[in-house]
């Protein structure tokens, strides 16, 4: 359900070397940066990058029922 709403947010599917095993990677562009969020198979949690897709930094780790930070990634504009 997850996917969905980030989907719909502007996020789409990136592939990985091996994440698909562990779970799934979407990712926004931006013009100065990018979003990255990684939904682990079978875990409530989530793990938010921004930066590039390589040399990402990570700003969140936890529940993905923060309404809240949905809100920020979708609206964010970098």
């Amino acid at each position: 359900m997850l996917d969905v709403q980030l989907t719909n947010a502007g996020f789409y599917e990136i592939a990985g070397s091996g994440s698909s095993v562990a779970g799934v990677t979407l990712i926004r562009p931006g013009r100065r940066e990018s979003v990255r969020v990684f939904l682990p198979h079978n875990s409530p949690e989530v793990e938010v990058y921004t930066g590039s897709v390589r040399n990402g930094r990570l700003v969140y780790q936890g529940s993905a029922e923060n309404a809240a930070l949905l809100t920020l990634l979708a609206n964010r504009n970098n």
